[in-house]
């Protein structure tokens, strides 16, 4: 069943009687009606309802901590938002132990399970399961007031209770923030009735389903009212330059409902964009273990076939912190410390990077590999000059398994047998590829220095996915593109962020001789997390 879900200040979400795949009970027909049938339940079938959701309800709770602690040990817990869910649910379980306490007999009771949103959790944790790179569950998102609520300089003058109403809670966040799932057991008999609440079932209306216009404020109530109110939050967000798509599970709606009614509310909302899945439609979940590793994977099934590598990554690959324990030294900066620190706590290399690169072939462009070497034979430790050699091999005679065999010999971490290196250096000619990108291009460039242009706009314009740790330029590029894009339709880079950087260890008199302001172009400090 669905639910009115309604947050509370405590965060956790206050179950209401009211179901969204049963009306309302009124004075009148329909309530004498559903006191008959509560009356013929055996009491004797209600102490089993109980019994059998206090069991299920517990069972969630106990896979929404494994979840959790799987978190946890990937450091992830602050990434991925489960606060509310585990607080609505907690209190779902506390509503059901009072029910299996009381009189199976009274129609309170009765009543009490049937509007449990229990089903609401269980429905959306199944689904959750078949998920990839969750990062919330149960999230609010909002939207701007319309404009007859602005004043002539854009302030909004909508009073705050108005502006509360501006918001979808969308179930699912998945694919790392690019996907929205909502949730619905909401059944053709409670949509019909919504329909016919709103006067629109049989309407005479010219249009071919009988349906008003998405910006009509006066919709009815459910289901298409849910889906307009995600499709408005939608579009008022934006992740790495696009729109979250939305998708709609109706797991007790047939692909082929027995009302016409229903289907042209089903038509409607898949004519607006989304995606809708019908209860045959919809696939089982996989084993818990499974399903666990996909719900916290990175977005790595959408990198592209070869991958753009940074400098800042290069300097990862190479650096000494990034291979084993490193001792603590007095002059060490305060990023060499904290990556020390870091590193022992969660290894970068086999927890972050090497799963992202895969067997994908690596590339690099010219100005990043020139100013990595640079900086290697600058303030580089012998070890890291080794590893960075190995890296950007241009040597033919050494074959790529010759390569890993002995960059194995500089690490302390298995390296992967299908680590594709050498990483492959490409010559760019800036302005060439300039004529490939769209014209917000020029407002970009205009930040970039030369090596993040010749890094990024590369990327950009080959349609590969760049990974790099340099959170401050991914993020200016985000902005100047949404600010200056002539229509949606415009992306920049696909950029992947790891969530650390390394820099390197080097010698002490050359690291003492090395300060950051000598690294115009922002590498080598240790302050380029993907922040």
């Amino acid at each position: 069943m669905s639910s009115v879900d309604t947050p509370i200040q405590n965060g956790s979400y206050q179950s209401q009687s009211n179901e969204a795949d049963e009306p309302q009970l009124e004075n009148g027909i329909d309530e004498k009606m559903a006191r008959l049938e509560l009356e013929k339940t055996d009491h004797n079938d209600t102490t089993q309802l109980a019994v059998n959701m206090q069991r299920r309800c517990q069972m969630l709770l106990e896979e929404l901590a494994k979840f959790q602690a799987h978190l946890r040990e990937l450091k992830k817990e602050t990434r991925v938002e489960v606060r509310v869910f585990k607080g609505g649910l907690q209190s779902e379980m506390k509503s059901i132990d009072k029910l299996a306490k009381a009189n199976p007999e009274s129609p309170r009771t009765k009543h009490g399970l049937r509007s449990s949103n229990f089903q609401f959790y269980a429905s959306v944790w199944s689904t959750a399961k078949t998920c990839t790179s969750i990062i919330g569950l149960l999230k609010k998102f909002y939207w701007p007031p319309s404009q007859k609520h602005l004043s002539v300089s854009g302030d909004s003058q909508v009073p705050l209770a108005i502006r509360k109403e501006n918001h979808a809670l969308v179930d699912i966040v998945s694919q790392d923030g690019l996907e929205w799932i909502k949730v619905s057991s909401v059944t053709e008999k409670r949509i019909i009735w919504d329909l016919a609440k709103a006067g629109w079932v049989g309407s005479d209306s010219e249009s071919d389903d009988g349906l008003d216009p998405i910006d009509d404020d006066d919709e009815p109530e459910g289901l298409l009212k849910q889906v307009e109110a995600l499709i408005k939050a939608s579009r008022a967000t934006l992740v790495r330059n696009r729109h979250p798509k939305i998708k709609l599970i109706l797991p007790r709606i047939r692909s082929t409902p027995d009302s016409t009614d229903v289907s042209n509310i089903i038509s409607k909302i898949r004519d607006l964009g989304v995606a809708v899945y019908t209860s045959d439609e919809i696939s089982e979940p996989p084993p818990l273990d499974e399903a666990i590793l996909r719900m916290v994977a990175e977005r790595f099934n959408t990198f592209s076939e070869i991958l753009n590598i940074d400098c800042t990554i290069l300097l990862a690959f190479a650096s000494d912190l990034s291979h084993g324990r490193v001792e603590p030294e007095h002059w060490h900066n305060k990023a060499i410390s904290r990556q020390i620190d870091t590193e022992a706590k969660d290894q970068l290399l086999p927890n972050n990077l090497w799963p992202a690169c895969g067997s994908k072939k690596m590339v690099c462009t010219r100005h990043a590999a020139v100013r990595m070497q640079e900086i290697v034979e600058t303030i580089g430790t012998e070890t890291e000059r080794k590893r960075t050699k190995l890296l950007m091999s241009e040597d033919p005679s050494r074959s790529p398994e010759d390569i890993l065999v002995e960059f194995q010999s500089l690490t302390d971490y298995p390296v992967p047998k299908d680590w594709a290196l050498p990483i492959q250096i490409v010559d760019v000619d800036i302005p060439s590829i300039m004529t490939f990108l769209p014209p917000v291009a020029e407002k970009v460039a205009e930040t970039l220095t030369l090596i993040n242009q010749s890094v990024f706009l590369y990327g950009w314009s080959n349609d590969l996915t760049t990974v790099s740790s340099n959170g401050s330029v991914a993020k200016g590029m985000e902005n100047i593109i949404e600010m200056h894009r002539e229509d949606e339709t415009t992306l920049g880079p696909d950029v992947w962020l790891s969530q650390s950087s390394r820099s390197l260890v080097g010698k002490e008199k050359h690291r003492r001789g090395f300060s950051e302001k000598g690294l115009s172009e922002g590498y080598g400090n240790g302050d380029t997390d993907a922040s």
